[in-house]
């Protein structure tokens, strides 16, 4: 578990403990649209959502790449005004042409971890455009023209900056550690996900990625 002193943010929802997605994962937070408008917006039709738990989807999706199928899992958990759109083995939400509609009136933020190269982004996008951009390798360069938010989220990657190895020292500085960007995005809404809050019964489908 890594928790973060100044916000109170822990990863545990995402963890073993949680979601157990810690080696790759989509997730895009939404604030203020509906989980269903929003799985919508992922290009998810109504014949395919349905109400489940995240082990149920999982183990369907599980289910499914034995027959060589390889279905995703994409859910939409209700965490206050927001809406965490997880995406198991997906990576719909950090494309601009689903990320766009995804934040169309709103703004939304987009974390992905790649399963294979393990290269963390962050995304923040607003009405349907990209306005801030964070490479996890060089996590002090924001790319975007709203000073104001760029200002912001570098400061959130000192907060979450976490040493390379659990147990290590504290790093000094950004050269010496990893910042995990998922606490970046959730703090930048001042979001604080628990493992309750991702247990229960949830909208979500499984979704062909191509």
């Amino acid at each position: 578990m890594v928790v973060s002193a100044g916000a109170g943010y822990s990863s545990d929802w995402v963890s073993g403990a949680g979601l157990d997605i810690e080696e790759g994962y989509c997730v895009t937070l939404v604030r203020g649209v509906g989980p269903r408008e929003v799985l919508h917006r992922l290009g998810v039709g109504d014949a395919a959502i349905r109400t489940a738990t995240w082990s149920e989807f999982t183990a369907e999706r599980r289910a499914c790449a034995s027959a060589r199928i390889l279905p995703g899992v994409a859910a939409a958990f209700v965490v206050g005004e927001y809406v965490v759109l997880v995406e198991d083995v997906g990576y719909r939400g950090h494309l601009p042409e689903w990320a766009g509609p995804v934040s169309r009136g709103t703004v939304a933020a987009n974390v992905y971890l790649s399963p294979t190269s393990l290269r963390e982004e962050l995304r923040v996008f607003r009405d349907g455009e990209q306005v801030a951009f964070i490479d996890g390798d060089d996590p002090e360069a924001v790319e975007g023209r709203d000073g104001e938010m760029a200002g912001r989220l570098i400061e959130l990657t000192f907060d979450a900056l976490k040493p390379w190895d659990e147990g290590d020292p504290a790093p000094e500085g950004l050269d010496d550690g990893r910042v995990d960007l998922l606490q970046v995005a959730c703090d930048y809404f001042g979001l604080q996900p628990a493992a309750a809050d991702i247990s229960g019964p949830v909208l979500g489908a499984l979704v062909e990625y191509r």
